[in-house]
């Protein structure tokens, strides 16, 4: 029996973790800057940054000194009453995001405020319907859900909330609809208004991604977003941008919606704004709330503009500013790049790097010729570069990594990284990431692909955390 002081935490309380994801058996021990760290002191470089959540990386010591701060003066209020930090986030808000949504209220999740935007939205215009893009990622509420196309790691085909509807999201690269750019004139969204059909009257509000991270890293130019700025107004409906991933300086500035020159009605934003602390908020336009004043309209949740909340968002504001993160998203992210297009250059499975600031991605395909992508490929090139020391995810579409670390970021973290990922392209080329070799270790995995051998979807899920395999990569790496 394989023994480990991580595997050993897993044998002592494994049985009472309710099997949510495909676990690694790293247990984590601490973390710190752009490194997760086990419980045998592997350093692990976090180019999630922990779910796309720490853009000042983690535990970053101002931050970690403002919530305890925060902390002894006050944990929570309650709904109707307001402290001074809140106070101070909401004017610090109101600061960076575009002008003119300088209305704003503070949730605790994604989700949550996705929510709000949308009882917003449809108590603003009197219309029900709603439109997100077809490979969007919104929440996982009901009505979120509906919205998204993606859930649970896998595409979501489940009954829709009434009133539903898609765009076609405009993936250039592979266009849904078989034209090119930019001689397409953009009638993906043609497309998309035609099987929408009568039921536009219906739509209230209009909610999308400046990049499209789950469905593929797709990066929707300044056009196709002007052109949906237009739609909105045809409708009569809001347009809602949400920035969970962009948010807060990862694309280079306060918000993404900036780079492409896109005027959202309501701004969302939620992962960014927390470093990884549960915090997500709202900014809306005034004559919006002015509207929802004269109807009465008012909202209460157990968690909303609380203390700790505020002194989050503030912590990430001022760290941003101090620090030059914004500057710095855009010049690291453009040496990261760089770099990609360098390994795009000697490898034939690497293709299309691409990005902005620091949310970057590029797709693994079987053949250079062909283009074809190679999902097949997704997790053994995860594991291999999980057994070199570094923490990659990947969209649910044609095979795209996902490359989206704090901002602290560092150029040897991303001297390190590119060498992992030349390293591992190296064995996939030559059949040395055999996926029928993986073999899970700790108990909670293994005992749901004991449940499961008959579910090869499930089965292929949850085969992504084999400490056996990753050291058989290590082994095989140095030879």
């Amino acid at each position: 029996m394989t023994t480990s002081k991580n595997l050993d935490t897993w044998r002592q309380y494994g049985q009472h973790v309710l099997p949510l994801m495909p676990f690694l058996d790293n247990v984590i021990a601490r973390s710190e800057g752009a490194y997760l760290i086990d419980q045998e002191g592997t350093r692990i470089l976090d180019l999630a940054a922990g779910q796309f959540c720490t853009v000042l990386g983690h535990n970053h010591p101002v931050f970690v000194q403002r919530l305890v701060a925060e902390l002894q003066n006050n944990l929570h209020t309650g709904s109707q009453y307001l402290s001074q930090r809140v106070f101070e986030a909401l004017s610090a808000v109101a600061g960076i995001v575009p002008p003119g949504l300088d209305k704003i209220a503070l949730f605790s999740t994604g989700t949550e405020a996705n929510e709000f935007a949308l009882r917003v939205a449809k108590a603003y215009t009197g219309r029900t319907g709603v439109i997100g893009f077809d490979r969007g990622y919104y929440g996982i509420s009901q009505a979120t859900r509906s919205l998204s196309a993606i859930s649970d790691g896998h595409v979501d085909l489940s009954p829709k909330v009434p009133g539903t509807f898609h765009l076609l999201a405009p993936n250039c690269a592979r266009c849904p609809i078989d034209l090119a750019y930019p001689g397409c004139d953009l009638r993906c969204l043609d497309v998309s208004l035609r099987m929408i059909g009568a039921n536009r009257d219906s739509v209230g509000a209009i909610v999308v991604e400046t990049v499209i991270s789950a469905g593929g890293m797709i990066y929707p130019g300044s056009d196709y977003f002007a052109r949906l700025r237009e739609l909105a107004d045809d409708l009569d409906a809001l347009l809602i941008v949400d920035e969970a991933q962009t948010g807060f300086g990862r694309c280079g500035q306060w918000f993404d919606c900036e780079n492409l020159g896109l005027r959202p009605d309501i701004l969302v934003f939620s992962k960014t704004s927390g470093n990884g602390y549960p915090s997500s908020g709202v900014a809306v336009s005034a004559r919006i709330v002015d509207k929802l004043l004269d109807q009465g309209f008012y909202h209460l949740s157990s968690h909303q503009n609380d203390p700790l909340t505020a002194a989050a968002v503030l912590a990430v504001i001022e760290v941003l500013r101090n620090e030059r993160l914004l500057e710095a998203a855009r010049s690291q992210g453009a040496y990261f790049l760089n770099g990609l297009q360098e390994l795009e250059r000697r490898h034939r499975r690497l293709w299309r790097p691409r990005g902005r600031g620091l949310m970057l991605a590029f797709d693994l395909v079987a053949e250079r010729e062909s283009l074809a992508p190679d999902s097949a490929a997704l997790t053994p090139f995860v594991l291999g570069c999980q057994a070199r020391g570094v923490h990659i995810t990947h969209s649910y579409y044609e095979g795209a990594l996902r490359i989206i670390p704090s901002l602290t970021l560092t150029r040897q973290d991303i001297d390190f990284a590119l060498n992992v990922f030349d390293d591992t392209l190296k064995d996939l080329e030559n059949g040395r990431l055999d996926p029928s070799t993986f073999r899970n270790t700790n108990p909670v995995v293994q005992s749901i692909l004991g449940r499961s051998r008959a579910r090869k979807t499930l089965r292929r899920l949850w085969e992504t955390s084999p400490s056996y395999w990753l050291r058989r990569l290590k082994d095989g790496a140095g030879r």
